[in-house]
């Protein structure tokens, strides 16, 4: 294994070592996985879940493993799969190729400074970078990011059927199967009235048992919102997400100022500069954190950091990510602090299939931090080529 100190005290300097850390290709490749029941969101209702996967291959042999995923398509942010892959393909790993892997930092400000936006590209190559580097000095990524301050992560299971009767059994299931002890129904896909008589009835099969939070995704303009206050905080739903559009940060803080429940934000804040605004106009009290949407887990530890400041908590979210995307949601996760709500990370037990030799460990309701190096995952490689959309496409120094 390449060290830190085996490069500072190899001959010349470590040349040769420094040399052995360059980048020498990246690879990616479409991944098509299906679901185990339909996931129904305000606006679509998906059956598979679609990644790029991302391999950073350096000159002495390392490989820094990634993953880019959307929420099943294009809906959330304008981001596919397709776009990705593109992106990473055509503008990103041209920039990478080349580049000393333990300079992750300068890198990813390189690739800020020549492509504008593209968070979720951007936060696929970051991964596989902090994957490396973590191998080459055989720690975790959470040591990376600053240490570790847990190794569990209490999650919260989506319903999201539409079906009361369905959502109640998969609910109980989940609970005796010590898989998740909370849960987030998925809500704005339905009139209101319809929402709330399931959201209520639902809460009243788990009162006592687990907390319920909802999740209408934007589907509400703010009147809507204050109408279904009142139920929902009656039946005992303890966070409500982003029931209004991503923009309207006065209607989240009247919001917040009228509820009881924990309101969380999620579409509203995407960047370093939207959690300084929400913080400012006090429009959340708890801030969903995403790798993907903030572009990499060093600017989502960020948010973290913004937030706690501001007075408010985080939250970890998911866009239903592989066991690679999980296990980097959860050396992040591993790296603050407080987490009061834990997450939702559970991508894992809703897709059917894994990529990894090892997948996610789900058990005493929480998700268990991987052992091992960078990622602390490895890939399923048959896995891969079952699943994968086509052949991988390579970036090289001669392609590049």
């Amino acid at each position: 294994m390449l060290t830190e100190k085996a490069i500072a005290d190899s001959p010349n300097g470590g040349d040769a070592d420094r040399k052995a850390a360059q980048i020498e290709a990246i690879e990616t490749v479409i991944v098509d996985l299906p679901l185990r029941r339909i996931q129904q969101f305000a606006r679509l209702g998906a059956k598979h879940q679609s990644s790029v996967l991302i391999r950073l291959h350096t000159k002495g042999g390392v490989v820094g493993i990634g993953e880019s995923i959307t929420p099943c398509g294009p809906w959330w942010s304008g981001d596919s799969v397709e776009a990705i892959q593109a992106t990473i393909n055509h503008y990103l790993a041209p920039l990478v190729v080349g580049e000393p892997v333990l300079d992750a930092s300068r890198i990813m400000a390189k690739l800020h400074g020549r492509v504008a936006g593209n968070a979720f590209a951007k936060a696929g190559i970051e991964m596989a970078l902090l994957d490396a580097v973590g191998k080459i000095v055989d720690a975790p990524i959470h040591v990376l990011l600053g240490g570790r301050f847990r190794d569990r992560l209490s999650v919260a299971w989506p319903l999201a059927t539409g079906d009361v009767n369905q959502e109640v059994d998969e609910a109980f299931r989940m609970l005796e199967a010590g898989k998740a002890g909370a849960f987030k129904l998925k809500m704005g896909a339905l009139p209101l009235a319809q929402d709330l008589r399931r959201a209520l009835a639902i809460a009243k099969e788990l009162e006592g048992k687990a907390s319920l939070r909802v999740d209408p995704n934007e589907a509400w303009d703010e009147p809507t919102t204050m109408r279904a206050l009142a139920p929902l905080e009656a039946a005992g739903v303890e966070i409500i997400e982003q029931p209004v559009a991503r923009w309207n940060l006065d209607a989240m803080a009247r919001i917040h100022r009228q509820a009881r429940s924990m309101l969380l934000i999620d579409e509203g804040v995407q960047s370093l500069h939207d959690a300084s605004e929400v913080v400012k106009r006090a429009a959340a009290g708890l801030v969903s954190l995403k790798i993907m949407k903030t572009g990499g887990m060093r600017p989502a530890r960020a948010m973290a950091d913004i937030a706690n400041a501001g007075g408010m908590h985080v939250y970890m979210g998911t866009f239903l990510e592989t066991s690679i995307g999980t296990a980097a949601n959860m050396q992040l996760a591993a790296s603050i602090e407080s987490l009061p709500y834990g997450g939702e990370v559970i991508g894992p037990l809703l897709i059917e299939e894994d990529l990894c030799e090892v997948p996610a460990v789900y058990k005493e309701h929480a998700l268990w931090l991987p052992e091992g190096p960078g990622l602390g995952i490895r890939l399923d490689e048959n896995q891969v080529r079952r699943f994968a959309r086509a052949s991988p496409q390579r970036i090289d120094r001669h392609s590049a």
